[in-house]
């Protein structure tokens, strides 16, 4: 089984032609004068969403009948959702709950004959706090094992007379085949790749995968997959080979006004970008706004570009704060706040114009008609050396491209309408470029 992978972007059609396809799989099973039409699905489908508004359309746009795991069913969705999938019933949730499921439920899935549709890709790898003083301790006391790939087995049956229950978690993630090593220095919990080697059928709807950790995560559990593009002709979608002419960026590009680094009048050095005294000493900025930078940003960095910010809104592209949304890093949004964009410690979303760096599949921003992504995007290290040391090439600036594309398309350009972007990175606004001229 070869997973399907609808590379295509946004607006392309990707969540219309999986629910396309599960209707034409669905047959009419009865009609009624009580019960009107009721139908039958010829597949069992387990449907996955990041947010819950996503779940209501597909319940609302398929013929076939999907459950939705309800806590009211014994105080667990968990256990809801394992009994929905004894029963073999179709059923959408959110990728939460999906990366819940036990081997058991995974085993149950796989007698069912289950296809799976994922809309954007799954989080399959997650670093744990641990340190290599804990890694060493474990390894001089033989409770754990280093096997092929770097998993971590667990050796120690006298382990809850020796530790103390202190790493419990461990031992029960490298008892379910999750627990991985990266040099003796980290360790990673990865999804059971079974969660997707358990169906029938698999397809995943993202966008630019190749620069998507689930792609690397396939390749380190030799998961093999096929690319396709979405095409719409005579009143139907369809998947063609990938293509990346089919993603029309010209057209988006279009749409894109973007803050430069000069004046459109005289050709100089702009003073409203904070890398503007770089530029002139002749500064590297490739890593300016990435984590590290902020790590060791000096107030004055922080408050001019704080300040650029208030004035990209209010004098470049004076913009109500209600048609404005913005973006950093989480932990630095707090001393960027100001009177145009608006952040809420509490993360109520409702009393600001903040949204989270990696957001996707929701359409709450697309009134907006300006927008600031104020980061520098790379791969965390830790997880690029986890990947790299097995032997599988990472792509840090497709991933990085690729997170900015899916923010920006939050906005008013997914309505075909242009929007005002401020990227004070030089980095991510080349990537960007290329991005449009197909270069990556």
């Amino acid at each position: 089984m070869k997973i399907k992978v609808i590379d295509a972007i946004c607006g392309a059609g990707k969540t219309s032609y999986a629910i396309q396809m599960m209707n034409e799989n669905t047959k009419v099973k009865s009609i009624g004068l009580e019960t009107g039409i009721l139908y039958r699905s010829n597949k069992k489908y387990i449907y996955v969403t990041p947010f819950l508004d996503e779940v209501t359309r597909v319940i609302n746009d398929t013929k076939a009948i999907f459950s939705e795991p309800n806590v009211k069913y014994r105080g667990s969705k968990l256990e809801h959702l394992k009994f929905l999938i004894e029963n073999g019933e179709s059923i959408v949730m959110t990728h939460v709950l999906f990366s819940m499921l036990d081997e058991e439920t995974l085993d149950d899935i796989r007698n069912e004959g289950y296809t799976l549709i994922m809309d954007e890709v799954a989080n399959v790898l997650e670093q744990l706090i641990t340190t290599s003083n804990d890694i060493n301790y474990l390894l001089k006391l033989n409770a754990i094992s280093i096997e092929e790939k770097g998993k971590v087995r667990w050796i120690d049956d006298e382990y809850n007379k020796n530790l103390n229950n202190s790493f419990d978690y461990l031992r029960d993630l490298a008892d379910t085949d999750n627990l991985y090593i990266y040099n003796e220095q980290a360790m990673f919990w990865t999804m059971n790749v079974k969660a997707f080697t358990s169906f029938e059928e698999v397809y995943i709807l993202t966008y630019l995968f190749d620069g998507q950790i689930q792609k690397y995560y396939y390749d380190l559990h030799e998961v093999e997959y096929e690319k396709y593009s979405v095409k719409y002709e005579n009143n139907k979608y369809h998947l063609i080979n990938y293509d990346s002419k089919a993603d029309k960026r010209e057209e988006v590009a279009k749409l894109l006004n973007i803050y430069e680094d000069y004046q459109h009048e005289t050709g100089r050095k702009s003073t409203l970008n904070s890398n503007y005294d770089d530029f002139r000493l002749n500064v590297n900025t490739d890593f300016y706004l990435s984590t590290t930078w902020f790590n060791k940003a000096q107030e004055c960095n922080t408050k001019r570009l704080n300040k650029n910010l208030y004035n990209y809104f209010r004098t470049q592209v004076p913009t109500k704060n209600e048609n404005i949304f913005w973006t950093t890093k989480k932990q630095y949004a707090s001393i960027l706040k100001n009177a145009k964009t608006k952040f809420n410690k509490k993360d109520d979303r409702t009393k600001d114009n903040f949204i989270s760096l990696n957001i996707r599949a929701t359409n709450n921003y697309s009134h907006c008609t300006a927008t600031a992504y104020v980061y520098n995007r790379f791969m965390n290290p830790m997880e690029k050396g986890f990947f790299e040391v097995r032997g599988i090439e990472v792509n840090e600036n497709l991933l990085a491209v690729s997170d900015l594309v899916q923010f920006l398309f939050r906005g008013c350009i997914r309505n075909g309408e242009v929007m005002n972007c401020y990227i004070p990175s030089s980095r991510m606004r080349n990537l960007l470029y290329k991005w449009m001229n197909y270069e990556i």
